[in-house]
């Protein structure tokens, strides 16, 4: 008696952290972004809810079958989500993340007009004193 009972709310406490990753899918979607995810966390994380949901399988156990299904599901439509905000999946170098751009554009290339100092001038804290180059002519 005790065991079905561990198994229930087992499976039901499984079911309830597989569908955790919808939490990040509505973030994604409402950020419109996808960029501070990890896709090849979100990967491994569907992986292994296909390994345990194949074991569950051989093995007949429903407790696995449920709860893998679920999170294989809820995990793959969150890496679906993540890779679709990206833009081109055969293209990585065109996946965005946001108001981020390459480190490899110069400023020319960004549109930025060139500057003999590129760094920026930053003010001391406590006095207001200009600290780095001179402003251009």
């Amino acid at each position: 008696m005790f065991t079905q009972f561990l198994g229930t709310v087992a499976t039901a406490y499984g079911v309830l952290g597989a569908l955790k990753s919808l939490l990040q899918t509505r973030q994604m979607l409402a950020r419109r972004t996808s960029g501070d995810v990890s896709a090849g966390f979100l990967a491994s994380y569907v992986g292994g809810y296909a390994i345990w949901l194949a074991y569950g399988l051989s093995t007949g156990s429903l407790p696995l079958i449920v709860v893998d299904t679920v999170g294989l599901l809820c995990g793959g439509l969150t890496l679906a989500v993540a890779l679709s905000l990206r833009g081109s999946l055969i293209r990585p170098a065109t996946w965005n993340s946001g108001n981020t751009t390459s480190i490899s554009q110069t400023p020319e290339a960004r549109g930025a007009p060139a500057t003999a100092h590129p760094e920026p001038a930053m003010a001391h804290a406590t006095g207001g004193t200009r600290v780095g180059p001179s402003p251009a002519p």
